[in-house]
């Protein structure tokens, strides 16, 4: 190593204090010759330090370009005055590992780095990363905490709101441009807000699309409308991407009396209402979100010990042949006896769908399925078949259709007993994965029917793409059935024959009137379900349909 070069390096050290971006930089530059002598390309340092909750921040120190992970890189640590570390990493230019005079070299180096510009200037640069999101350089949830933390202790808090954001269908950006122009898309993001927002404002990103923004309430307004709908232009290939990133907003109009978890809680209580609302995407925060949001964990906490507890019970509400009168099959329903109360599914399936346990019930309500199949064939009960209701969260299971042919054939339930109900799905991978479902099912002549048809998106690619065998009109295209002014009766009666010319059967469920019943045998749609001829049954209400002669 040249001594001179190191003689200038550390004169010129001494003189820095490492508070600023420009002094980063300078350093940067004095390091260089050394940097060529010593064959280094590339050095970072990452500190874990108390003082800072915990957080990693990591720094680039020097870097004359593109890093070569194949090279070995040598790592000194260093402990910090508060009890933290300090780990430097150093990465060779041009070979795959350092001689020993330059390992020697760049100890030297980074002793003098790390003492002589001062370690509590040093861990203040690092600590600035430790509270800074890598990729956006927004803040992270250390720096959002922060910053919170400061304004209370001024207490501003009454002078700004929290916006809980989320850029809808994000990942969309990722699958269709790559995760080079996603990431790239999370920068221009943050940097037109860094812009748009004041000093004593800021953006702290939480992970993955989404952020919080705390904001003068002054400014909301303008803040959403620019935001929700954001024009960008990447650079990225050949020639320009331009798109729209439009985003779902939860806000919350913060009082003097807040805490962190108010602001933070109430605003992304917010952004959850909007995520499930079809007619806007700003929504915000009032009391009776909080009451709904304390419902949902309660009803997420009690279901496991519920469901072991057998508090939930499969009951059937009888598909009607119209042309003979009788009955031709049945759909699985789940209801909650919850404190000797019958709780609706639509009280607890939401919650359920949304946190994911829906799974587990989906199951339980098919294995009490073929339970009650195999003891109706025991008895010599001659059963219908039962339609059991999947969600589509379970196509991310790729053993869902080893599950229900393993359930059928533990309960020697035939295959002329079961048909799986499925909605439609709009994502792409979940559409191979439903497709790929339904061929097995088919496969092993189970019946797979596609729930709530005619609300979904591509209702006629359903028809085209999916080897279902059965179609279930929505109650909502029945709604209508009579009104002269309605296109329903067309609509209806179009897909009838569609769906039998492609050889496919076809239910209308949720008729309630005599009216729908006659237009309906009208145009040859012959099975139905409703509460015009059977409300959803107990297993032994049920049963006696099975051995009754009832003629509906």
């Amino acid at each position: 190593m040249d001594f001179n070069i190191y003689r200038e390096f550390r004169e010129n050290l001494l003189g820095l204090a490492l508070v600023s971006e420009e002094d980063s930089q300078k350093l940067s530059r004095i390091i260089k010759p050394l940097a060529d002598t010593l064959n280094i390309g590339h050095i970072e340092c990452s500190l874990h330090a108390p003082t800072v909750n915990g957080n990693n921040g990591v720094v680039t120190i020097f870097s004359d370009g593109e890093r070569n992970q194949q090279n070995c890189p040598y790592v000194e640590t260093f402990k910090t005055t508060d009890g933290g570390i300090a780990s430097f990493t150093v990465i060779p230019k041009e070979k795959l590992s350092f001689s020993i005079d330059e390992v020697q070299g760049i100890k030297m180096l980074l002793w003098d780095i790390f003492m002589l510009s001062g370690t509590a200037r040093l861990e203040s640069l690092l600590q600035k990363a430790s509270v800074t999101d890598s990729l956006t350089e927004a803040e992270n949830q250390a720096g959002l905490t922060r910053f919170i933390s400061q304004t209370i202790a001024q207490g501003r808090t009454k002078e700004y709101a929290s916006i809980f954001i989320n850029l809808k269908n994000f990942r969309y950006v990722n699958k269709s441009m790559g995760s080079q122009a996603g990431d790239l898309a999370l920068k221009v993001y943050v940097s037109s807000a860094k812009v748009f927002l004041a000093a004593d404002e800021m953006i702290a990103r939480m992970g993955g699309d989404n952020f919080v923004v705390i904001i003068k309430k002054d400014n909301l307004e303008a803040f959403i409308s620019k935001f929700s709908n954001l024009p960008v232009s990447l650079s990225v290939g050949p020639k320009p991407l331009s798109f729209t990133i439009q985003s779902r907003m939860g806000v919350f109009l913060a009082t003097e009396k807040d805490t962190i978890n108010e602001l933070m809680n109430s605003s992304a209580i917010a952004l959850s209402v909007a995520r499930s609302m079809r007619t806007t995407d700003v929504v915000y925060f009032s009391k009776e979100m909080m009451i709904e949001a304390l419902h949902q964990r309660e009803i997420s906490s009690e279901f496991r010990k519920s469901l072991s507890n057998r508090e939930f019970v499969v009951y059937y509400q009888p598909k009607v042949n119209l042309e003979k009168k009788d009955l031709c099959g049945a759909e699985a329903l789940v209801r909650w006896i919850r404190h000797k109360t019958i709780v609706p599914p639509m009280d607890f399936v939401p919650i359920l769908e949304k946190e994911g346990s829906i799974c587990a019930l989906d199951l339980f309500v098919f294995e009490t399925v073929c339970k009650d199949i195999q003891k109706w064939i025991e008895q010599r009960i001659e059963p219908v078949r039962i339609s059991v209701n999947f969600s589509r969260m379970h196509l991310r299971n790729e053993g869902l259709a080893d599950r229900i042919l393993d359930t059928m054939h533990k309960y020697n339930v035939d295959s002329k007993y079961i048909e799986i109900e499925l909605t439609e799905v709009s994502d792409i991978d979940d559409s191979m994965a439903m497709a790929q479902f339904v061929n097995i099912m088919r496969q092993n002549g189970v019946s797979v029917s596609i729930d709530d048809f005619g609300t979904g998106y591509s209702t006629l690619n359903v028809l085209k793409n999916f080897d279902v065998n059965v179609i279930k009109l929505d109650k909502s295209l029945l709604d209508n059935i009579g009104n002269d002014k309605s296109m329903d009766e067309v609509l209806v009666r179009n897909v009838v024959n569609l769906a039998r010319e492609m050889n496919k059967e076809v239910i209308a469920e949720g008729v309630e009137s005599e009216q729908q019943a006659e237009f309906l045998t009208g145009i040859n749609c012959n099975s139905v379900q409703g509460f015009l001829f059977d409300k959803p049954l107990k297993h032994d209400d049920f049963e006696k349909r099975l051995v009754g002669d009832i003629l509906y």
